[in-house]
This record gives C-alpha cells, sequence and structure tokens, in this order.
C-alpha cells in the first residue's frame, strides 16, 4: 500500500486497529467488538453490531491490489440480502481507497468481481420508477452521458454484515433500493436510500488479472454462476474470419449449385396420359457431357404415387430400371413434398427409350389420388449433390458461429427480472 497506516485503538474493546482509508473516512467498524465508530469524532461509539455473518467473499480488509493502473486497498466490507417470493439473493461489497484516485468499490456477486464508482452526471430520465418497470409495454431505458442503458432488474436490500471503514455511515437498520441498467460494457444503478439518490457505474475488470493483482490463490477464487450482464461477447478476429469464410462459402456453394441445377437442354417430352397407362419416350442423347435427367411428374393433390421405370438402348437392351415416388401435400397457408421426382444417369450419346408407368397410388386426408402422369428428359445436367452438402455444412458451421453471440446475449440477460410475456 503507499504510504503508511495509521493505527489506534478501538474505543469499546481496545483493540489495535488500522486507519487505511485516508482523510474522508467517517465511519469505521471494529472487526473484534463490531462496535461502529464515528472517524470524525475521536471514534466514539456510535453504535454496536453483534453476532453478524460473515459473508463469502476471497478479499480482505487490508488487500491491495492493481487494476487499471491505479493501486487501490480494500478497507471496508458490507454484505446485502434481497429476498423476494421465496428467492434471496446475496452479494458482498467492498469499499476500496486510492490515495489517487478516492474511493470506489469492489462488488463480489455470483463469483464475479466488478469495480464501481458513483457519479455525480445525472442520466434522462432521473429516474424510473416501479410503476414504470410494472406496466411498460417495452424494456424501460435510460440515456447516461450519450449512451442508452437498458433496464435489467430492480429490488430491495438489506445488509447483513458490516466491518472496517467507510467515507458515509451505513446503517443497519435501513433497506436500499436499486434499479439497475445495462449499457454497452458499463451497467448504471440508480440507487435510493433515505430518501437520496446516487448514481453508481460499474464495470467488469478482467478477472484473472484482479484476482493475481490481489494476490488471491486459485483455490480460494469463487467459481462463477452463468453469464455477467457486463459480459459482452468478444469473438477473436481469427474467429470472425472463420464465421465470415463459412457464410460466404455457403452462399458460394449454393449459387453455383442453383445454377448448375437448372443446366441442361431439354431433348424430349411425352403426352400427359392417364394413370394406368404406359409411357413410352424414346429420345437421343447427343452429348457426353453432363449427365441425363429421367423425370417422372404426376398431378398429385394431398396423395402420393409411386413410379417404375425402365429404360433401354437402340438394341433394346435394358441401360437402367428404377422405382421413384412422388407425395405432395398442401393446405391454407402451406405445402410440402413434390409432384415430380427425378433421376440423373449418366449415359452415353444414342438412342434410348423410356418406359414408365404408375404402380400405386394413395391419398392423405381427403385428398384425390393422382390421374395424370408425364416423363420429360433434360441432357447436359450436372450433379448438384455435393454443392449442396458443402452449403448445408460451411451454413451449419457458420450458423453455430453466429448463434455463439445470440445464445450468449441470451445468458448475459437470463438474469434479469424483466420479461417480454404479457
Amino acid at each position: 500500500m503507499s504510504g503508511e497506516a495509521l493505527h489506534f485503538n478501538c474505543t469499546q474493546c481496545g483493540a489495535g486497529l488500522d486507519a487505511l482509508g485516508g482523510g474522508r473516512v467517517r465511519t469505521h467498524v471494529c472487526p473484534y467488538c463490531g462496535s461502529e465508530l464515528d472517524a470524525q469524532d475521536d471514534y466514539k461509539v456510535i453504535k454496536q453490531h453483534r453476532d453478524l455473518q460473515r459473508p463469502d467473499t476471497p478479499f480482505s480488509i487490508g488487500d491491495t491490489g492493481e487494476f487499471w493502473g491505479v493501486e487501490f486497498t480494500i478497507i471496508g466490507t458490507i454484505a446485502w440480502n434481497e429476498y423476494y417470493q421465496g428467492q434471496s439473493w446475496v452479494w458482498v461489497d467492498h469499499q476500496i481507497y486510492s490515495p489517487t484516485h478516492g474511493y470506489a468499490w469492489l462488488t463480489v456477486e455470483n463469483g464475479y468481481v466488478t469495480y464501481a464508482r458513483k457519479t455525480r452526471d445525472t442520466p434522462r430520465p432521473a429516474a424510473i420508477s416501479q410503476t414504470t418497470i410494472n406496466t411498460a409495454e417495452v424494456r424501460p431505458s435510460i440515456s447516461f452521458q450519450e449512451e442508452s442503458y437498458s433496464y435489467y432488474g430492480s429490488g430491495t436490500a438489506s445488509p447483513t454484515f458490516i466491518e472496517g471503514e467507510f467515507n458515509y455511515q451505513p446503517d443497519m437498520e435501513e433497506s436500499i433500493h436499486y434499479v439497475s441498467l445495462v449499457g454497452g460494457e458499463r451497467m448504471l444503478d440508480i440507487v435510493t436510500a433515505r430518501d437520496e439518490r446516487e448514481y453508481e457505474i460499474s464495470h467488469l475488470p478482467d478477472q484473472k488479472a484482479l484476482y493475481d493483482s490481489f494476490g488471491i490463490p486459485a483455490a480460494a477464487r469463487p467459481r462463477t454462476r452463468g453469464v455477467h450482464p457486463l459480459d459482452a461477447f468478444d469473438r477473436s478476429p481469427t474467429m470472425l474470419f472463420v464465421r465470415n469464410l463459412c457464410l460466404a462459402a455457403a452462399v458460394a456453394a449454393i449459387l453455383i449449385g442453383t445454377g448448375l441445377y437448372f443446366k441442361g437442354t431439354q431433348i424430349a417430352r411425352s403426352e400427359v396420359v392417364s394413370a394406368g397407362s404406359e409411357i413410352t419416350l424414346p429420345f437421343s442423347v447427343t452429348s457426353g457431357i453432363g449427365l441425363t435427367e429421367i423425370t417422372v411428374w404426376a398431378d398429385a393433390d394431398n396423395s402420393w404415387a409411386w413410379f417404375e421405370a425402365e429404360l433401354t438402348d437402340a438394341s433394346d437392351e435394358p441401360v437402367a430400371a428404377f422405382e421413384r415416388g412422388v407425395e405432395y401435400y398442401h393446405g391454407s397457408d402451406w405445402t410440402e413434398g413434390s409432384r415430380a421426382s427425378s433421376t440423373r444417369l449418366k449415359l452415353e450419346p444414342g438412342d434410348y427409350t423410356l418406359y414408365a408407368q404408375m404402380i400405386e397410388t394413395g391419398t392423405w386426408g381427403g385428398g384425390n389420388q393422382a390421374r395424370q402422369i408425364m416423363a420429360f428428359v433434360r441432357q447436359g445436367t450436372a450433379s448438384t449433390y455435393w454443392l449442396w452438402m458443402t452449403a448445408f455444412l460451411f451454413g451449419l458451421a457458420g450458423a453455430a458461429l453466429l448463434a455463439q453471440r445470440l445464445l450468449h446475449n441470451m445468458r448475459r440477460w437470463s438474469g434479469s427480472d424483466w420479461s417480454d410475456e404479457d
């Protein structure tokens, strides 16, 4: 610690105490007998606090550490409890002091440590009433130092433990009411006590660096719970590049696949025949480049149909045989399936004949059985399966990286008592 601590004896129990907090300390609470001493009046006993339960915190009075280039000493500890509808929230405030930067606070809650200072600046509006919180249709917000802050939570808390020095006179019998709002990287707390309103700005320092500075061993550091509302999502430049690369690759694969999907020239088309008739469709493949696509269509209407097909060459020798099905369903505002089914083959230039026939059909939900079928052939098409798979995999990876921010922000705000539900 910069400078030397002053020493004095407790005027109630005689225990030796250190005065660590500079000349603006108003109250000193003896850790041995619980006496609250008036530091501005020769440490006269104001009141005495007995049987207070010490809170769970990794910091002790007298600990010194440095963060953001400023050295602070912990001079006081005050624990709080908020109780509402069967739930309880606890946190610990440590008043800290720097000879160059004055007084501030370290708060330990859910394993996180935040740094807070009071500010004389006033937000617009100056406060958010409980009525506004209870009746607002959208999350309330205020403007402070040219930044927007959104409502996070509010409540009433009471002190449960006090020890050390403070630059004000805490009252163990009085509660405080707070409203917390979150900005980009800061939290604004509007605190009301004794009909006085104060504003505090909180930051979330680098947790490891803070603990290391105060010399807190790893085993004594509390485990964090959840995501702190000030823990903004931070993606490394490398991961940002990977995300953008995945999304760009997915879009490129979709565009290329779409272009190739419609590539090709129609070389044959059958007449529309009744469902019980066989399609006989001769055609000639004139180019060996690409694939030949054979498509069978049926007028399915909330129904399905199953086909069998055979392909022969100019010598009437079988080249391929396959079965395919179509199904098409719809409602007042939705559709599902397709009335066409395609098969792609690698065929050498030559003459071929397609034989296709519907062998089975069925309905769903009062639909109409397929009554007509048709076939057509295109040559020079391309297989787009791997492009669609590429687009899917890269898109999935990009979406997962995008979802990281969304999920993180959802966890950031999960502790808020605001609900968008009616």
